[in-house]
């Protein structure tokens, strides 16, 4: 077992027991457009479907909400990568206790094990 292996084994028991007031969960149906018909002014539409779960409440720091210019509003989301289904991307729009949050930036950690989402309630 690798390090990124049993840094995620580690986070997800974390997250199954000290955390787990903490943890939610989201889904999200992405809707991409590819193939453009110019003739008819239509897309080939692909629909990408995924959930997981994480802590997607934590809060920015106040430098980061001051000098990164980052709105207090904003919420930050860490999720495992081994649990989402599909990688997030920018744009996305997640459901989480039905209301709607779009993911306004993404990161990761160096090991690859979690992202780091900026949310923004829509």
């Amino acid at each position: 077992m690798g390090l990124r292996d049993e840094l995620q084994a580690d986070i997800a028991e974390a997250l199954d027991e000290d955390l787990a007031d903490a943890v939610q969960t989201f889904s999200c149906e992405r809707i991409i457009k590819k193939n453009f018909d110019p003739v008819h002014e239509t897309y080939d539409e692909e629909k990408i479907s995924y959930s997981g779960r994480g802590v997607l409440f934590g809060q920015y720091k106040s430098y980061d909400i001051a000098n990164l210019g980052i709105p207090a509003t904003d919420n930050k989301a860490v999720v495992l990568q081994n649990e989402v289904s599909a990688e997030p991307a920018i744009n996305d729009e997640w459901i989480i206790k039905g209301c709607l949050y779009r993911v306004i930036n993404i990161s990761k950690d160096p090991v690859g094990a979690i992202w780091i989402c900026q949310l923004r309630k829509v």
